[in-house]
């Protein structure tokens, strides 16, 4: 009876997994990269610092269509012996000049026991990582879209057809308790992110609308340090409707949160 490490900031369901076997598969990974031998670093390092349901996965697919850049997901998802030496040893085996991967703040402390998140990103700023911090300013979409996701038994939606449910129930009482999750988190990614030089995606502005996505990704190969390409998100949003159309007791929903002043804005969204 082991299960991930007890923490109150891992909000996603799919990390939810057996202790002991992710354990053994993190190591198994180490071991391989290891015996892989030395190689020399790749010109360009990023990493994408992000919550989940924050655009992570369009971003890092969309990357990877760059012939120059590999963007692994979430490589310390599992327990690492050396989560450090890791992802170093990643940016070494990657066949193209630049390579990044996606890290959530509660990643590094469940997982991967650095709950010094500032001074990992300050090791990673000192070894020539640029840090990408992205982030979603709707902590009410934010909630909605990951029961959503939960729900659909899906993260995101490719160029098919995906079954999801057309609208969802919101238990006051789990409403309350991920809305303060996801604002507690972006509050420590930003304490975490002060005094360190970062590139800011935030979803709503620049990931969001398909007439924005091209100015973000044009950028986005400058602050990488690579050639500019001709690369289109191929992803489509789960949940792009509005609230009232998705959550079935939105009158509930807006009631409650009538009370709560630093979350009314969120219904504009």
């Amino acid at each position: 009876m082991f299960f991930r490490p007890r923490h109150e900031l891992v909000p996603e369901v799919y990390e939810r997994r057996p202790y002991l076997k992710r354990l053994y598969a993190g190591a198994r990974q180490e071991i391989r990269l290891a015996l892989q031998g030395h190689h020399p670093e790749p010109a360009h390092k990023f990493m994408i610092f992000a919550q989940g349901r924050t655009g992570s996965t369009l971003l890092t697919s969309t990357l990877n269509m760059h012939p120059d850049i590999r963007c692994d997901d979430e490589i310390l998802i599992v327990p690492r012996v050396f989560p450090l030496k890791f992802v170093e040893r990643a940016a070494r085996v990657s066949p193209t000049s630049a390579y990044g991967f996606h890290v959530k703040i509660t990643q590094l402390h469940a997982w991967q026991r650095l709950h010094d998140v500032a001074g990992f990103l300050a090791h990673m700023e000192r070894r020539g990582w640029t840090i990408i911090y992205l982030w979603r300013d709707n902590a009410l979409r934010h909630v909605v879209s990951n029961i959503f996701a939960e729900t659909a038994g899906t993260y995101h939606m490719d160029g098919g057809e995906k079954t999801r449910p057309e609208k969802i129930t919101l238990p006051l009482p789990r409403l309350e308790r991920e809305l303060k999750l996801r604002l507690k988190l972006r509050e420590a990614e930003r304490a975490a992110l002060h005094g360190r030089a970062f590139h800011e995606i935030q979803y709503e502005r620049d990931l969001q609308h398909p007439e924005r996505q091209i100015e973000t990704f044009a950028t986005l190969q400058t602050v990488i340090g690579v050639p500019q390409a001709n690369i289109t998100p191929r992803l489509k949003k789960m949940v792009a409707a509005p609230l009232a159309d998705l959550i079935e007791n939105f009158a509930e929903v807006t009631s409650w949160i009538a009370g709560k002043p630093e979350y009314q804005r969120y219904l504009d969204g």
